[in-house]
Formats: structure tokens, sequence, C-alpha cells
């Protein structure tokens, strides 16, 4: 397709109309209150006539949400009115369908990843740190599939869930006409909004940390389990964990991949409050220099997944690692005799 001023402005228009609406942050309520006043109205009131009703009706004046509605309301112009009430009006229901989409790709990746990670029993190996990327990765990948399933006029909605399904017909009817009307490409003007949410809902809603994987283990192999504790004799020192086997303290440092940081809150056990130290890790950044420096220290020992143990002579052939798979009470009871 060629791509003409026009089309690129009416595209543009519909992208503006759509996230300017989204950052009004009106509820379900309020939208669906705008959409019946809009629809009502557009016969009967000219452009000046319906963004002066439009302002008095919606939203409370001196709000950050009226603020933000002034910015939309005044992108309605003479000479754009029609235009304006068409995508505001698919733009409402396209964000009242959001969050169903979202919701819908949060489900199945749930369900998906449930199904892989629960045969996964090392969860400190590096299959269930990859396997653990497919909710995010899966709920981008869903929700893309349901934004084509919703826009694509070519195809079949397949949502998920049956009571979706005439909301998605419904809203098909004004996607044809308006993609006819002004050669708006809406399948992708929508993903980069769907996108940006599910984003926000993975960072907000994330699955199991590295960090809250190796919690639920030590729940297993310890005794009184604590998160973020200074040391008490070098407060500089800080462990992500620390717990009891039988009378001895071990400070753990987790850290998934190391990077430079392998060299922070490192000292002889002698110097600490603890008697023994785990550095816990992928391993897969782990060379021989980086282990060497991290065991000069006494009493230190290192836990790394077992793919990358069983391909690393010098991590075999050392006494003071342990592979992931065998990070048990009795493992450490013998390593710290």
């Amino acid at each position: 397709m060629e791509i003409k001023e026009g089309i690129y402005r009416d595209n543009l228009l519909f992208y503006t109309v759509l996230k300017n609406l989204l950052q009004c942050k009106f509820n379900e309520r309020q939208l669906i209150q705008l959409q019946e006043v809009l629809l009502t109205n557009k016969e009967t009131l000219n452009s000046d006539k319906m963004k002066k009703f439009l302002l008095s009706s919606i939203v409370k004046e001196g709000t950050t949400k009226y603020e933000d509605f002034c910015i939309l309301v005044n992108m309605c112009k003479r000479n754009n009115y029609a235009q304006w009430v068409e995508l505001l009006d698919l733009s409402i229901d396209l964000l009242l369908i959001k969050d169903l989409i979202r919701e819908e790709a949060k489900a199945y990746a749930r369900s998906k990843y449930k199904e892989k990670i629960e045969k996964i029993k090392d969860k400190l190996s590096l299959e269930y740190d990859m396997a653990s990327l497919e909710l995010p990765y899966g709920q981008r990948v869903i929700s893309s599939l349901l934004v084509y399933a919703l826009t694509s006029l070519d195809r079949d909605t397949d949502f998920l869930m049956e009571n979706s399904k005439k909301m998605v017909k419904d809203i098909k009817i004004k996607l044809q006409q308006v993609t006819e009307k002004y050669k708006i490409n809406i399948n992708n003007i929508f993903m980069i909004i769907v996108d940006e949410s599910v984003n926000q809902s993975i960072k907000s809603d994330a699955g199991q940390s590295y960090e809250k994987r190796l919690h639920s283990l030590l729940m297993n192999i310890g005794e009184n389990v604590k998160e973020h504790v200074h040391d008490e004799m070098i407060p500089s020192v800080e462990y992500d964990f620390t717990f009891e086997i039988g009378s001895e303290l071990v400070g753990i440092s987790a850290k998934r991949t190391l990077r430079e940081r392998y060299k922070q809150n490192f000292e002889d056990v002698d110097f600490l409050s603890v008697d023994h130290m785990l550095l816990i890790t992928l391993g897969t950044d782990l060379n021989s220099d980086k282990l060497n420096n991290i065991l000069q220290k006494n009493g230190l020992f290192v836990v790394v997944s077992r793919e990358v143990y069983d391909t690393k002579e010098y991590l075999v052939n050392n006494p003071r690692v342990i592979p992931s798979d065998e990070f048990t009470t009795k493992k450490l009871n013998e390593m710290f005799k």
C-alpha cells in the first residue's frame, strides 16, 4: 500500500485519539457513559456544542482526568467532526476489550506455563529458568494473536472465552467501516496499545523470580529463613537470605547471573556473623577465574545449575561447588563438616 499524506494523517489521528483516551484513565463506567453521550448527540450537536457538552458531563473540572480529557476533546474540529466521533467511538470499544485481551492472554499463558513448570523438579536449573520465560513471552504472543483475531477482517473470531465472541463480532462491524473509509491499519496501531498494557501487567505481576524460587527451596532445606539481612559483624555485607541448619547460620548471595557483582559482599566467614556463605547462581557466566576469585575466601561455597555444572570440568572437580539438584539439607551437612 502506498502511504499517502491523507492515509498517514488518518492513521495518526486514530492513534492519537486512542492514546489520549487511554491517558484519561477512564474506568469502564466512564467509557460507557462517554460512548452513550457521543452516539446519542452526534447528529443533533455540532462540533463546538459537542465539546462543551462532553466537558460538562463526563468528569469534574479541576481533576487530572479533566485536563487529559480536554486534550482529547479539543482534537475535535469542525472539519474532522464526523471522523473524530467515529474514531473515538471505536477507540472506546477497543479500550473496553483491551483488558479482556490482556486477561485472556494471561490466563492462557499461565495454564501452559503451569503445565510445563510442574514437570521440572529442580527450581534452580537452567531448564526451569528458561521455562519461566514462557509466562511473560506467552502473554505477549497470545495477546498479539488475539488482537489479530479481533482486527483481521478476513478471519473468524477465535477468542478463548465464549462470552467474548459477541462483543468481538459487534466491534468488527465498526472496524470494517473505519478501515474501508479511512484506510487505517487498526491491527498494528491497537497492538501498540495492547503491548504497552501487557508489558505493564508483566512487570507488576511477574512470574516467580530467581530469588522467589530460591526462597521456596530454602523453606524445605533449613529453618528460620530470613530475607535481606545485614551481617552483624560487617554491616556493609548484606545477605539475600540467611537460614539455619542445626546450630549453624548460613548466608546466601543469590545472583541469577554474576556479571561484575560477584566481587561484592564476599569476605572470609571468620570475619562474619555467619558460619558459612553460599553463592547461588545459574553459572552461565561463571568462568574459572571468577570461581577461583570467589573461593579464595574461607567458608564460601557455590551452587550452580546442573546443566552448567556438567559441562565445566573445573566445576565438577571442585569440592566446594554444588550442582543445583544436589542442593539439599543432607548435601549441605556433608559439605559443612
